[in-house]
């Protein structure tokens, strides 16, 4: 019995010692909380936070229910902010209708009213704050619901059950028979759930999150969120502000920052467009007198101390202001064809400076520095081409002290465009009054990049955030960067922007809007109908990454359930040792028998039968989207966090290509490549140990490292639409015989949609470029086969297959269009004709060349 005891002692002492061990503390962001969708949107879109997803919670005595709450004013105000079930047989709610004339936050139990406010201005310090922190006090002993509105306190006797059975849940209610869709407008933030002598049980900031899920700082509980908006993704995705188009392939743009407001101007020759960010409006300008220089590329800036725009040539001396008192431009000057194309442009108010570097123009790269004092009435200019590469498509910011940034571009050594032009990724500070420059650093990148016309600096001095975009590619993409000034380290932040880059007929520039505290991308290109499409995206300031928005907590979840797992398994060996030691010692013969008995029964055939029957039901689905199937046939797809989804994919479609897989450093390179090596292995080993759970649960799936290789192992039990249709077009491609079973079973696949179109990675564009290229050779070569042609349903869905991977493909249309004509759905086919005319121009910029005749023979 000691050594029973020592053994249970030990354990327990281990026990403790781990969930010490994987406590993390929660990490202080700006903006958090989750903002409920309400009334202004349909009810199955609005949004709820479980926090008793799983098991409802149970309590001896009594417990508190905190949080902060934010009351949003909106058309429709009515709603329940928390609904707390207790045993399934009575409701304790907590609504809210702001702004109404009566009873604008009451508490119920059932259906008797428990508080009643009128007026939320009776709630101490209410109108200092928009935050209201709010305490719900059940006690089962004394019978008694506290509720705590800043500090204001009502004690209300209730009959209470005993709380065996707590279930809690903000805004949306779809537990039966509670069910309701009456949203309060509200922001949450801070929840916890305490015991009756304060002691913290349960605490969800909802800052860091999952998908769908966030995990309390405690125990890791799961809650789970429907439909949220989280307060920190403004700090991660842009969202688009604005888009419109203005007439004309010139026009000029400068960005504003007012006290009051920030936007963008946009110059024709006769109008000025202003777009308010305070305001979201579009204001139409109309110009009584004069013109800017109307160039070929943006030559505008917006100076702030003298409230005028200043159109500039660099072939013209003069600058050209525009007075918004009198809607005069102070000049009439003819059309200029600059050669300056793609420049960088700065505006310095404190210095009242214009500065200009670079550019392209007649098969040349430029290095020349211009500078302009605005009451000057000529350039200062100087040629860096000995220590600046000449080159278009820099950035170009203003780092302090009279001296300018110049970041990476695209030119030749020598500056002429035939001899062997390249991108550059490096950093020089130039003084623009000893006109000297200093190479601070360069940057080694596999891609081809070259970055957006202005640079904003961090607040901090030390670190810049530029745009960069592949100029190599006309269905680009923009991304974030933020570098250091003394060193090259790059940050890649938030997610990207899709950019239409069509060289010098596209433009692109990043700035600072102080009102709403926010990083703006404003881009253009021609849509080829004569006409400049403009798109502004904003960003929360500071810009984070994704990974710091990801909530790690499940990492210390998982650590802790690992040795919960390693200390039950040992004490249930140590068990089974101490029994069977004494077992062996009474009946050594009996246990040998049993042995023998065991070792012919036929339990191994069992459970690989039972296997395989659950192994055949999963599924791996890649193309239109992500979706997990598991082993019992239930869809597991919100388990996988957004790092554990693309960790997946990534190992899953190299695995595929390459039965090496990949190597450490290439995972770490990709996803924790903003951390040292021991964070980011430790980093890898968590988040794939947390992959192989969920890799079991699915079946038939498995990772492993072999060579210094990480590669995944799936067995043929398991479905994947992917491999699935890859395998089927190889084999088409292969044997160029026409199997229609297997195009029947491409068309079915490949009509889901392209390869995971919600990824936008540049390691997935690899793979889902190559896809496109395998079914595009395939269904181009099969089209003509009088077994496909003759087959009209099948064309048609081919034809369908194509087109949702590439809406712009042109042999797809054509054979869409053939099969309806000729299965008599005629004004379907001119219909999807002119749709597909559409939006060839808006992703391409020009009409296509194939007309409706051609295609019809009618």
């Amino acid at each position: 019995m000691n050594a029973k005891n020592t053994i249970i002692g030990a354990l327990l002492l281990l026990f403790l010692l781990c969930n010490s061990w994987c406590h993390a503390d929660s990490i202080d962001k700006p903006d958090r909380g989750l903002y409920f969708q309400a009334h202004t949107v349909i009810p199955e879109k609005r949004t709820s936070l479980n926090l008793t997803p799983d098991v409802p919670l149970s309590f001896r005595g009594g417990f508190s229910l905190d949080f902060d709450v934010h009351l949003r004013s909106e058309q429709h105000n009515y709603g329940y902010i928390v609904r707390v079930i207790l045993n399934d047989t009575l409701n304790i709610d907590l609504l809210s209708n702001k702004g109404w004339s009566h009873s604008q936050l009451f508490l119920m139990r059932g259906n008797q009213r428990l508080v009643d406010l009128p007026h939320l201005d009776s709630i101490p310090d209410f109108g200092q704050s928009d935050w209201l922190r709010v305490s719900l006090m059940l006690d089962y002993k004394k019978q008694l619901v506290i509720c705590t509105l800043n500090g204001a306190e009502w004690n209300i006797p209730v009959e209470l059950p005993r709380l065996d059975d707590v279930r809690i849940t903000f805004g949306l209610n779809a537990r039966k028979p509670y069910l309701s869709t009456d949203v309060a407008p509200m922001n949450l933030r801070n929840v916890r759930i305490l015991d009756l002598k304060s002691n913290l049980l349960k605490s969800w900031n909802l800052l860091q999150h999952g998908e769908g899920v966030v995990y309390d700082e405690m125990e890791q509980s799961r809650a789970v969120v429907l439909n949220g908006i989280w307060e920190i993704d403004r700090h991660i995705r842009w969202k688009k502000l604005a888009s419109f188009s203005v007439p004309g392939t010139k026009p000029q743009f400068a960005s504003y920052q007012r006290s009051a407001d920030g936007g963008l101007f946009v110059a024709l020759e006769d109008t000025i467009y202003q777009y308010s960010i305070a305001n979201r409006q579009l204001e139409k300008i109309p110009v009584k007198a004069g013109h800017p220089y109307f160039t070929a590329a943006s030559s505008l800036v917006y100076d702030s101390v003298r409230n005028e725009l200043i159109s500039y040539s660099a072939e013209q001396e003069r600058l050209n202001r525009y007075d918004f008192s009198r809607n005069e431009w102070e000049r009439g000057i003819p059309d200029i064809l600059l050669s300056y194309l793609h420049h960088s442009s700065c505006f310095i108010p404190e210095r009242q400076e214009l500065v200009v570097f670079g550019g392209y123009g007649f098969y040349r790269y430029s290095a020349v520095l211009f500078k302009h004092a605005v009451d000057s009435e000529n350039w200062e200019r100087k040629d860096f081409s000995q220590s600046i590469e000449p080159r278009y498509l820099s950035g170009l910011g203003y780092y302090g002290d009279g001296k300018v940034l110049v970041l990476g571009g695209y030119g030749s050594k020598s500056g002429r465009q035939e001899e062997i032009p390249e991108n550059y990724y490096d950093l020089h500070l130039i003084d623009i009054d000893k006109m000297t420059s200093r190479k601070l650093w360069t940057f080694s990148n596999e891609n081809l990049e070259t970055f957006g016309n202005a640079m904003v600096m961090d607040r901090d001095g030390k670190h810049f955030y530029a745009l960069s975009f592949e100029n190599d590619r006309a269905l680009s993409s923009v991304r974030l960067n933020r570098f250091g000034v003394d060193n090259p380290e790059r940050v890649l932040l938030a997610d990207s922007i899709p950019y239409h880059f069509h060289d010098t007929e596209s433009y692109c520039t990043l700035f600072y809007n102080g009102g709403t505290s926010e990083l703006v991308a404003t881009l253009a290109y021609q849509d080829g109908t004569g006409n400049t499409c403009v798109e502004l995206y904003t960003l929360g300031y500071p810009a984070l990454r994704l990974s710091d928005v990801l909530q790690t907590l499940p990492e210390s979840s998982s650590m802790k359930d690992f040795w919960i797992v390693i200390l039950l398994i040992a004490a249930g060996l140590g068990g089974v040792l101490f029994a069977g030691w004494n077992f062996v010692k009474r009946k050594k013969n009996t246990v040998e028998e049993m042995h023998e008995d065991m070792d012919e029964a036929p339990i191994p055939v069992q459970e690989t039968e039972v296997s395989a029957a659950k192994a055949i039901r999963s599924s791996i689905k890649l193309l239109g989207g992500f979706q997990v199937i598991n082993a019992e046939g239930q869809d597991i797809t919100s388990r996988f966090t957004l790092i554990l989804r693309n960790l997946f994919l990534y190992m899953m479609l190299y695995s595929y290509k390459n039965e090496n897989g990949v190597t450490s450093e290439q995972l770490n390179e990709i996803f924790w490549a903003d951390m040292d090596k021991g964070s980011a292995t430790n980093n890898r080993n968590v988040n794939m140990s947390k992959l192989r759970l969920l890799l079991k649960e699915i079946g038939g799936v498995s990772v492993s490292y072999k060579n210094s290789y990480w590669y995944m192992i799936m067995e043929p039990s398991v479905c994947c639409d992917y491999i699935e249709i890859c395998d089927l077009l190889k084999k088409v491609k292969e044997n160029k015989v026409v199997n229609l079973a297997a195009l029947n079973r491409i068309a079915e696949l490949g009509c889901r949609g392209e390869l995971m179109p919600d990824i936008t990675e540049e390691w997935m564009d690899k793979f889902k470029s190559e896809y496109l290229i395998l079914l595009s050779d395939v269904l181009l070569s099969i089209y003509e086969y009088p077994e496909v042609k003759n087959d009209l349903l099948l064309l048609l869905k081919l034809s369908e297959t194509m087109l949702s991977c590439d809406s712009t493909d042109e042999s797809g249309i054509r054979y869409k269009c053939y099969a309806l004509y000729h299965l008599g759905k005629k004004g379907l086919a001119k219909q999807c004709y002119e749709n597909f005319c559409e939006e060839y121009v808006r992703v391409l910029g020009t009409k296509p060349e194939i007309n409706y005749t051609d295609i019809t023979g009618h």
